[in-house]
């Protein structure tokens, strides 16, 4: 049952159906920008997801049809950014986002349609894999405000683009279209935007058909990678061995010889309640 109409109340909301949940930036009127509350309401959405057994897959997307996000509310910086100390408070605000939905335990996909600029295409890099819309304008502008981006962040940008390309969006401040974008390894797959979302769950629930537990280890083992974790260390060595002697791996042969689709043990419902995200839900 799709549960995506059920709870807009806030700022940020969640939803599963599936075991596929969905994080919606949710301010249409004003592009999706990003106040201080949304990047808390994004960092507790992530964190209640991830203690989910039932959730397999997280799409991130923004509400409407003309932005993901058009970048953080600059209307609110002089009070939430108008002094070092200010600063600070915010700043832990998005880090603690972006770590909670890096620290997703399954696969995360940023949906991208129309503008995704700044805050935007930093939630976005901070999935697993994007998907956008040819209809994507995508950029980082901090060079604009006379503000240096974040240096975790620009990590990021870099392990994803490159450091020349890096250093193209942060001095120009430019935006890249969609077709851009995907040349430029900024996105992974580009769609006409009337099939963005039909194919992105289709690729989803193909992903939530395998193994779930093997598809965790997975998402750790290419995480350990590239960090710079050894190959060939005991920890993901571990992990292997751990999946061989598991109950999916028997379940995978015994479907494969007798030609039917495996039946992966899976733990609670396949919905889920719809959760919404604000500035007095979480006590900030």
């Amino acid at each position: 049952m799709d549960m995506s109409a059920r709870d807009e109340k806030g700022p940020v909301y969640w939803t599963v159906r599936d075991r596929i949940a969905e994080i919606v930036l949710n301010r249409p009127e004003k592009r999706n920008a990003l106040t201080l509350e949304m990047w808390r309401g994004l960092a507790a959405a992530a964190t209640a997801l991830a203690r989910r057994e039932d959730v397999e897959a997280v799409v991130v997307r923004g509400s409407g049809e003309t932005a993901f996000s058009a970048g953080a509310d600059i209307g609110e910086f002089a009070t939430v950014r108008g002094s070092a100390e200010a600063n600070r408070v915010y700043a832990r605000a998005v880090r603690e986002a972006i770590v909670a939905l890096r620290s997703l335990p399954v696969p995360t996909v940023a949906m991208i349609r129309g503008f995704c600029v700044g805050g935007g295409t930093e939630i976005a890099v901070a999935c697993d894999l994007r998907f956008a819309a040819r209809s994507a304008r995508m950029g980082i502008t901090p060079t604009k405000l006379g503000f240096v981006y974040d240096p975790v962040e620009t990590r990021m940008l870099m392990d994803l683009i490159g450091p020349n390309r890096a250093k193209d969006l942060l001095f120009s401040a430019r935006l890249v279209d969609g077709e851009e974008a995907y040349r430029m390894g900024l996105v992974d797959r580009l769609y006409a935007d009337d099939v963005l979302e039909a194919e992105t769950w289709r690729y989803l629930k193909q992903v939530t058909a395998n193994g779930p537990q093997a598809i965790r280890s997975t998402k750790v083992i290419i995480d350990r990678l590239a960090a710079g974790t050894e190959a060939t260390s005991p920890e993901l060595t571990a992990i292997v061995d751990a999946a061989l002697d598991g109950p999916e791996y028997q379940e995978g042969i015994r479907a494969f010889v007798e030609k039917r689709p495996p039946a992966f043990r899976r733990t609670g419902p396949s919905g889920g309640e719809p959760g919404a995200f604000g500035a007095r839900r979480e006590g900030r």
